[in-house]
Order: structure tokens, then sequence, then C-alpha cells
């Protein structure tokens, strides 16, 4: 899979958590944050089964 593929399925995991997580009012910062990541993890571990988390923060160019 090309970077830039993987890179758009990142960007829509992370518009989809936020507009989940921003759809409804939080008691707390960290549980909107905790929310969003999982929320945001899950769909990656989905799109791309066969790839690190690791691999995923690489061809990103992020640490992990």
């Amino acid at each position: 899979m090309h970077r830039q593929d993987i890179q758009t399925i990142v960007n829509a995991a992370c518009e989809t958590a936020d507009s989940i997580v921003g759809a409804r009012e939080w008691d707390m910062a960290e549980d909107a944050s905790a929310m969003h990541d999982l929320i945001f993890w899950d769909m990656i571990g989905k799109k791309l089964p066969d790839i690190s988390v690791a691999d995923v923060l690489s061809i990103l160019g992020r640490s992990a």
C-alpha cells in the first residue's frame, strides 16, 4: 500500500473520530481524548489490518 493511501485512511479515521467525539458533550477532556484515540485506532486496525501501529507511525514520519 502506498504512503498516500495510508495517509488518506488516517485522515478519514481522524475526521470520523473528530465527528463522533464532537457530537457529544464530555465531562472531562481526558475522556473525550481517550474515546477519540479508541475510535481512531479501531478504524485504523479495521482498514489496515496487516500494518502495525509502529509501521503506520513510521510511514507517516512520527515516532511511537
